[in-house]
């Protein structure tokens, strides 16, 4: 029969799973093969997030925002995806880019093209659409419509990850373990 405790403690460590997994899901990146169909560019609020009004912006207001680039592409199904194209700097996640502005003329360049070639699209986050959260352009190529991408960098990294963490696990459970077992120096007595 498994204990109240026990439940809780695997309780935890489903969420915790969970939590590791949503990150990593956000955080790595994944491709999507698609036609660039154009670009926008929209002024939003640093606080809220909100776009704004061009034309309202004052010169005050106008520290208080700045410019989103989005793509707007259309996927071998007819789907449409929207991509935002935004420099990640040296903040999270670490994809150290800072050539937004190089990505939105490449893409528009693909959508000036009358035969539009197909593109892949590498790019991290999700699309919440309660939220306006857009999944943001790492990098754009060209490649052939039947083209299928193989994540060898998230196999790679999931790998090297899952090996450490059950490194890390032996290594707590061989140090606990230690810690319990009571120290044969103090039983014998001396005669």
């Amino acid at each position: 029969m498994v204990t109240t405790i026990k439940k809780v403690k695997i309780t935890l460590g489903i969420v915790c799973l969970a939590v590791v997994a949503l990150f990593l899901f956000y955080n790595l990146p994944r491709t999507e093969v698609v036609q660039v169909s154009g670009t926008d560019i929209k002024r939003v609020d640093r606080e809220s997030g909100k776009v704004v009004d061009k034309n309202a912006a004052s010169e005050t207001s106008s520290r208080r925002t700045y410019d989103v680039r989005y793509i707007n592409t259309a996927t071998r199904t007819g789907k449409t995806i929207v991509f935002r194209n935004e420099d990640t700097g040296w903040g999270w996640p670490p994809y150290f880019k800072f050539n937004s502005a190089d990505l939105t003329a490449q893409a528009q360049a693909y959508a000036s093209v009358p035969e539009k070639p197909w593109v892949l699209v590498r790019y991290y986050g999700w699309r919440i659409r309660i939220f306006s959260m857009f999944p943001n352009v790492v990098s754009l190529s060209t490649v052939d419509r039947d083209y299928s991408h193989f994540p060898l960098f998230n196999i790679v990294f999931l790998v090297v990850l899952a090996i450490g963490g059950g490194v890390v696990v032996w290594k707590v459970k061989k140090f606990l373990g230690r810690r319990r077992k009571p120290r044969g120096d103090g039983a014998k007595k001396e005669a």
